[in-house]
């Protein structure tokens, strides 16, 4: 195919595919580069085709086919826009509740330095180092019972300071 009889078929057929293109409810721009990529494939292919008879039919079917490429590749792209949204949300949620968290272990450890000596001393050994009260009383040489006291007082003050209802 050379170069007149190519821009001859362009001339013939453009505003036609275009308007074929845009049957399928693609927009303007989305058509005329589905039109022009017919063309394209249609010019670099020209020495591997041999179409006998007329090259309309052809050209339709090309249309056709590119545009349902199209819209594959525009569903495919909407699934992965909407995989990273999803992504994007998931790590939106879990920067939030960290944030959320590390507030809340602040606001903790404010409450647990206003603490009597004693009473943090004890909620630190139960709660930060996961002693039992049966090894935090032989420890400090109390009884279990104060070891117990001493942590509902230590909870009681930290909830109070939280505002979180008991």
């Amino acid at each position: 195919m050379d170069l007149k009889l190519f821009e001859d078929i362009y001339l013939r057929y453009a505003d036609e595919l275009l308007r074929y293109a845009l049957s399928f409810r693609c927009d303007l721009r989305q058509s005329e580069e589905i039109v022009q990529d017919v063309f394209l494939c249609l010019w670099k292919r020209q020495d591997e085709l041999t179409i006998e008879g007329d090259i309309r039919p052809y050209l339709y079917k090309a249309i056709k086919y590119k545009v349902f490429d199209f819209f594959r590749n525009e569903s495919r792209k909407q699934l992965l826009i909407e995989e990273l949204r999803l992504q994007a949300c998931d790590f939106q949620c879990f920067t939030d509740q960290e944030v959320s968290f590390n507030e809340l272990q602040k606001l903790i450890g404010h409450a647990v330095e206003k603490l009597p000596c004693r009473c943090r001393e004890i909620y630190v050994m139960s709660r930060d180092q996961g002693l039992k009260n049966r090894d935090i009383a032989t420890k400090l040489a109390i009884s279990e019972k104060t070891v117990e006291q001493h942590l509902t007082k230590a909870l009681k003050y930290i909830r109070q300071k939280l505002n979180v209802p008991s």
